[in-house]
């Protein structure tokens, strides 16, 4: 599920370099692919290929970004060493918090005349609170905890407790997390797209080739199941690989020994 959309995202251009350029007529059939032509009697198909690229790039970019400074606000409220000085980092993040992230977004989008990058940037300023938030409570309890203690009494490195020990115990729980925002990303980049905040109408973007294409779904439904079945792929492909690359052994053996039994 993951693979169709990137693999279609990532080469899809060079394949869609091979369509012919001229246009069709709107909602009609395709003398390239079965699936039809769109209101600009562009073929759906190509316009698919040449349409998720930048989707996928600017989630990565967004959710790296985000991810950098919330996992940095986050550890330093966790790590710190009075209460007024988490709270102080902590406070404005809450009242980020507060605010509708498709309301930064759009705030952003008229403010910026419908520029991309001040889009992506309101994305990723939304995902920055709810990321500090969950990484300063993941790390609180290892940081503070008794084993963090232990390794300070018996003189450990500053370098070895928080460089392999909490690394170590937050690793699934942040690997988790990340998946949970690409999804969440995804999501808010398709719906601004979808509400005409992003990329120009006449975009071959997956998300505003839906909102373009919706009047048309009774006499061309490629039109729209086409770009829309790639969103939907990627976002519960990834969700349902991230779920069986961080599941636990535990349970993945008890699961190969049942099916194993009754195979047997």
């Amino acid at each position: 599920m993951v693979a169709i959309p990137v693999l279609v995202a990532v080469f899809g251009p060079a394949f869609e370099a091979l369509a012919p350029k001229e246009r069709q007529v709107p909602f009609g059939p395709s003398t390239w692919s079965p699936f039809g032509t769109d209101r600009l009697g562009r073929d759906v198909l190509a316009a698919a290929l040449d349409g998720g690229h930048t989707l996928l790039l600017v989630t990565a970019l967004t959710v790296l970004c985000a991810y950098v400074i919330g996992f940095s606000a986050g550890m330093a409220a966790a790590v710190a060493p009075r209460r007024w000085l988490e709270d102080l980092l902590m406070r404005p993040l809450d009242v980020l918090l507060c605010l509708p992230s498709l309301l930064i977004i759009m705030v952003a989008a008229v403010r910026s005349n419908g520029s991309a990058v001040a889009i992506a940037a309101a994305v990723g300023l939304a995902l920055i609170a709810p990321i500090a938030r969950f990484v300063r409570m993941a790390a609180r309890d290892v940081v503070h905890g008794p084993v963090m203690d232990a390794l300070r009494m018996q003189g450990e490195s500053r370098r070895y407790r928080y460089g392999r020990y909490a690394v170590r115990e937050l690793a699934r729980p942040i690997a988790a997390d990340v998946g949970v925002r690409i999804g969440a990303a995804v999501y808010f980049l398709a719906s601004a797209n979808f509400l005409g905040l992003g990329f120009d109408t006449t975009s071959t973007d997956w998300a505003v080739a839906v909102a373009a294409n919706k009047d048309g779904l009774a006499i061309a439904p490629w039109s729209v199941l086409v770009p829309g079945g790639l969103i939907v792929l990627l976002v519960l492909g990834l969700n349902l690989l991230w779920d069986d690359l961080l599941a636990d052994p535990r349970r993945i053996a008890t699961n190969d020994a049942v099916r194993a039994a009754r195979h047997g």
